[in-house]
C-alpha cells in the first residue's frame, strides 16, 4: 500500500515536469539566434587595449583590425550573422557571443556610433546612437555569452552592438 501510494504521488509530478520540459524545449525552438562574431588575436589586443580584452584564439591583429576599420570603415570578422532576422509573430530573437570580445546587441530606433569614440569615427558613426549611452550592466554579452530571448512586435527592429557600431542585424516581425 505504502509503494501504491508512492507511485500516485510520483506519477502526476514526474507527468507534470515532462509537460513542462516540453513546453520549455518547444518554446526554445522559437528562439531564433543571431551569432556574434569577431575574430581578436588575444596577445596584441590585450597588450594595447589591457590583460583579458579578447579571450579566444583569433588571428586578426590589433594592428590589422584598425587598418582594415580604417579603410573600410568596418572589421569584416567583427559581425553579426545572419544580417537579417525573419521572425513570426511571436517568435524571439537573442544573440550568442561566439567572439573573444565583450559585444552587445541592443535595439536602436536608428544605427548610430557607439560607446568608444575612437571606434565611432573610424567606422563613420561620429554621432552616438541615445540607446547606448543608455546601456547597463545587463547588456553586455561576454565570450561564451548569450542575451536574454526578446520578443518583439510586427515590424522592422534595428540592432547594433555599441561598443562596435558596425555589427548591425534587422529583426523583421511579420
Amino acid at each position: 500500500m505504502v509503494v501504491r501510494n508512492q507511485l500516485l504521488t510520483a506519477v502526476p509530478i514526474a507527468v507534470g515536469l515532462a509537460v513542462f520540459a516540453a513546453r520549455t524545449v518547444g518554446f526554445a525552438s522559437d528562439v531564433r539566434t543571431v551569432a556574434i562574431n569577431d575574430q581578436c588575436d588575444p596577445e596584441s589586443f590585450n597588450a594595447v587595449i589591457g590583460p583579458g580584452t579578447c579571450v579566444n584564439n583569433g588571428g586578426v591583429s590589433f594592428d590589422t583590425f584598425i587598418t582594415e576599420l580604417t579603410n573600410s570603415q568596418h572589421a569584416g570578422a567583427w559581425s553579426f550573422a545572419p544580417g537579417e532576422v525573419s521572425l513570426r509573430d511571436g517568435q524571439a530573437v537573442q544573440a550568442q557571443n561566439y567572439g573573444g570580445e565583450v559585444h552587445t546587441f541592443t535595439e536602436v530606433d536608428e544605427f548610430g556610433g557607439g560607446i568608444v569614440p575612437p571606434l565611432n569615427v573610424l567606422s563613420g558613426n561620429p554621432v552616438p546612437a541615445p540607446e547606448c549611452l543608455q546601456l547597463g550592466g545587463g547588456d553586455f554579452i561576454p565570450p561564451g555569452g548569450h542575451s536574454a530571448p526578446d520578443l518583439e512586435e510586427p515590424g522592422v527592429h534595428h540592432y547594433q552592438c555599441c561598443i562596435h557600431p558596425w555589427m548591425r542585424a534587422d529583426v523583421i516581425v511579420r
